[in-house]
């Protein structure tokens, strides 16, 4: 397949990538809800459980399980999430073939020790004005694995080079 297609450019993916963050944050809000309803946490007993940290560490491993599967369920089924399909992107092994769990797991790792740190930093900052520095740190965390793909010889980000992947340019299908 990779040969039929070539190699999605970076803005594209980066575009891609912006959009996925809206969507993140959409299953991230609804699975919350759903998770809060469905163990009944509501009241001040309820309130007291929650704010424990077994169960902030239980939330935790929810949204992580939830996330993994939305990404794995998408790039299983066709190589594309929702943001993908709308930019023509499509996640591929880079030898060809099926995409593997492992190299989706990787990839979902990796991005995941990128980009979530960024929420609870910013968090902390807005509430502790002289840790700005800390805010400025975030930021160059976060373009890292960006920054990397001026340096890859393929122009791939790092989680695709570490798990083996590439995302190609689909062509416009004009029915």
């Amino acid at each position: 397949m990779s040969a039929d297609y070539p190699l999605a450019p970076r803005g594209r993916r980066l575009f891609s990538l912006c959009y996925e963050a809206l969507l993140v944050l959409a299953v991230v809000l609804a699975s919350g809800v759903l998770f809060q309803l469905l163990l009944g946490l509501g009241g001040v007993k309820a309130t007291a459980i929650a704010e424990s940290a077994v169960w902030r560490g239980l939330f935790g491993v929810y949204w992580l399980l939830i996330l993994y599967g939305y990404f794995a369920w998408c790039w299983r089924r066709s190589g594309q999430t929702l943001p993908m399909k709308t930019w023509r992107l499509q996640l591929v092994m880079r030898e060809g073939g099926v995409l593997r769990q492992r190299a989706m797991l990787i990839r979902f790792v990796v991005c995941f020790l990128a980009f979530a740190p960024l929420a609870p930093v910013m968090v902390w900052v807005r509430h502790t004005p002289d840790m700005q520095w800390l805010k400025w740190a975030a930021y160059a965390w976060l373009a890292l694995p960006l920054l990397w793909s001026w340096l890859d010889k393929d122009g791939q980000f790092l989680h695709d080079r570490l798990a083996g992947t590439q995302i190609l340019l689909l062509p416009i299908v004009r029915e």
